[in-house]
């Protein structure tokens, strides 16, 4: 199963060589972006910035958008542990902010990837339970959790690598996303045979409880829908696409229980 699993994945989008992501957009608004940032997440920032993040807030500017990009971290000198880091994208983006950095990845191509910038990569099928207990701030867990085949065993490691008080960011494909229910096989979500499983809010909400986890706060990925209805539409017989697009024109407005993908920021309890 292993070697089958590791063909499935031998032209996955994560072999793609890690940039750490930047900001398009007018100079003005990649300024302010990048400032909000420092302000944000990094270990220093200065006037300008402290003063452009004040500013956001008085004038309760969406922010949303960047701070999925940075899963939601806690502020620098964090210690974060990106399990499934792929080629190390969002680690790269925390980098330059002054975060304690470690990832952890299944893909033998993958380890080893960003030794050069300092940043140690560990092999999951060499990782014991106790390698690491009560040591991160925050865990990230993007689009993981639906290619392992016990989710709940994950979680419950996840938690225990957790400080007291540390956070989980969390994302994975919803079992009753709007999409799924108009594209059905062809729904970007499914992605056969990578995704063992899809869980649904109610059933991941039960997970995070019975893991440990005190309380979540769920968002919504509001980038998510158009790329992922735009790639099924595409996966979609072209004797079909009129009704869909039909469809998609009359879908029901984005909440948390139909969203394309489920993002949590889940607490571990305070000591």
């Amino acid at each position: 199963m292993g070697e089958r699993l590791l063909r499935a994945y031998a032209s996955y989008y994560t072999h793609g060589e890690a940039t750490g992501g930047g900001g398009g957009g007018s100079a003005a608004k990649r300024f302010i972006r990048s400032a909000y940032v420092r302000n944000r997440y990094a270990a220093a920032s200065g006037i300008i910035d402290r003063l452009i993040g004040t500013a956001l807030r008085a004038a309760s500017y969406d922010t949303s958008g960047i701070d999925e990009q940075f899963r939601f971290a806690p502020k620098a000198p964090a210690k974060v542990l990106d399990y499934g880091c792929g080629s190390g994208e969002y680690l790269l983006r925390l980098h330059p902010l002054g975060h304690d950095l470690a990832g952890a990845e299944y893909d033998p191509q993958l380890i080893g990837s960003m030794a050069g910038r300092g940043i140690a990569i560990a092999d999951v099928a060499t990782l014991e339970e106790s390698h690491w207990q009560s040591e991160f701030d925050h865990i990230t867990l993007a689009h993981v959790l639906e290619h392992v085949p016990d989710p709940a065993a994950l979680l419950r490691r996840l938690h225990g690598w957790l400080k007291p008080g540390g956070t989980l960011y969390l994302e994975v494909p919803n079992a009753d996303a709007t999409g799924l229910a108009m594209f059905g096989r062809y729904w970007r979500g499914l992605e056969a045979p990578r995704h063992f499983a899809l869980p649904s809010q109610p059933a991941l909400t039960r997970a995070l409880e019975a893991a440990g986890f005190a309380s979540w706060t769920q968002h919504i990925n509001t980038c998510a829908r158009g790329w992922v209805w735009a790639e099924s539409l595409e996966a979609t017989p072209v004797e079909d696409r009129a009704a869909l697009q039909a469809k998609m024109a009359a879908a029901p407005p984005e909440t948390r229980a139909n969203a394309e993908f489920l993002t949590f920021v889940a607490r571990k309890p305070d000591a």
